[in-house]
């Protein structure tokens, strides 16, 4: 199965009558990035809604199930306290927030999965620059660990409020947590709280994580976990996570 996903084109796995991303010269595909350059930029969140066909979703449900079983002694269950910095964990900190998930990170991912397909295409990381329009070019991350990973959030986990250093995240959601209250995904924005229960499996996020405190609530009873994977792009070619942050979010450095 994973050889002849290895052999699928891009507009074969997204939904492209919806989201044309080879038609670079057509009305629909600069009418979409007009859109969305509009709704990210006024916003900080960007939500594309059934971004992935249900076939890819299947199959990357079925690859990750796959994951789970042959890594099942060898996922890693991270368990951070942080402030709303998610990368300051002293615990000095009057302020402490918990967050506590189960990652898959990029080197337990098969090479051939349709995963790591979507994450090197050159028709997305196009669509996601000129989104973005921060950067002149976007690239793939060269990490090893954190360049492409899966969150699985479990019963008891939850990601608490915090912002990122980068300006942006790319999130593919993969499932959502089976009671429709859990595992949301929030953030504040003058201080309200916008809670996104309309995200649905299969869309694909792009968010302002530096300039608005976001989080993903506590799954609490759910069956299914919530899942998401995480496409990391940068603007150099050699992007590389430093040791301390691969050593307290995915408990390696190799």
């Amino acid at each position: 199965m994973f050889y002849r996903n290895s052999l699928r084109k891009i507009h074969t796995l997204i939904n492209h009558k919806l989201y044309p991303l080879n038609d670079h010269q057509s009305d629909k595909f600069n009418q979409l990035i007009t859109t969305s350059r509009e709704e990210f930029h006024s916003t900080g969140c960007l939500y594309l809604p059934n971004f992935l066909t249900q076939s890819t979703l299947s199959t990357i449900l079925h690859e990750i199930d796959s994951i789970v079983k042959d890594f099942s002694q060898n996922l890693f269950h991270s368990y951070v306290q942080h402030t709303d910095n998610l990368y300051n964990t002293s615990s000095n900190s009057p302020e402490m927030e918990s967050s506590s998930k189960t990652i898959i990170a990029y080197d337990q991912i098969p090479s051939n999965s349709l995963l790591r397909k979507i994450y090197s295409s050159n028709s997305l990381i196009h669509f996601l620059t000129q989104i973005i329009q921060i950067y002149p070019q976007l690239y793939p991350s060269c990490d090893k660990l954190g360049a492409l990973y899966v969150n699985i959030y479990r019963q008891a986990n939850r990601l608490s409020w915090h912002t990122d250093h980068s300006h942006f995240f790319i999130n593919l959601l993969l499932q959502q947590a089976s009671d429709p209250d859990e595992g949301i995904f929030e953030y504040k924005t003058d201080k309200k709280i916008i809670s996104r229960h309309d995200f649905q499996s299969g869309g694909l996020v792009m968010f302002n994580g530096r300039k608005y405190l976001h989080r993903v609530t506590k799954v609490c009873t759910s069956k299914s976990p919530r899942i998401n994977a995480i496409l990391t792009y940068d603007c150099t070619r050699e992007h590389q996570l430093s040791e301390y942050v691969l050593q307290k979010f995915f408990g390696r450095t190799t």
